[in-house]
């Protein structure tokens, strides 16, 4: 596993506590809903997922959504060159699921969106499986990997790595 940790990717604090996790029944996959670079995963390209973390992350604590997060969404966060950031991390409760779905799922972002980059390369989908992998070792994550859309009506995480989840979120 390739881990990028907070300190790592200059990750803000958090302007609060975590609300910790003892166990989830497993992850729930997401997308950025918007477009992403369409040569993100090119050879090269890794300080811009870099940046783009950075940039998901200020825009969730300046409630760019219409809600104003204490952290980054997510617990973990994938990109296409097979690396896996920390978010909030294992054992906290995640903002990316929807009200009342948090507890039950951990969160974990792929940079992937639904115009340019949009269909997930091997090393997206590896570091996918990193990462629920580390969220089952490190965070008590139980067997459950589920789209954002399962159980929450969204188009996340996108038609392409929703058919990845479907199939059984195996490694490629």
């Amino acid at each position: 596993m390739n881990l990028i940790t907070r300190p790592e990717w200059h990750a803000k604090k958090p302007s609060a506590r975590y609300t910790r996790l003892s166990s989830t029944r497993g992850v729930k996959i997401h997308y950025t809903g918007g477009k992403v670079p369409a040569d993100l995963a090119d050879a090269g390209n890794h300080d811009r997922c870099i940046d783009l973390v950075r940039d998901i992350q200020r825009m969730h604590m300046s409630g760019g959504r219409g809600e104003t997060y204490i952290d980054l969404g997510y617990n973990m966060v994938c990109c296409p060159h097979r690396q896996t950031f920390v978010g909030r991390g294992p054992h906290a409760l995640p903002a990316a699921n929807g009200a009342g779905l948090n507890s039950d799922h951990y969160a974990i972002l792929a940079l992937i969106g639904s115009s340019g980059f949009t269909e997930p390369n091997e090393d997206l989908l590896n570091a996918l499986v990193d990462a629920i992998e580390y969220l089952r070792e490190h965070g008590d994550a139980g067997r459950e990997v589920k789209g954002h859309r399962d159980g929450y009506d969204t188009s996340c995480p996108g038609d392409p790595l929703y058919r990845w989840v479907r199939k059984g979120a195996e490694r490629p």
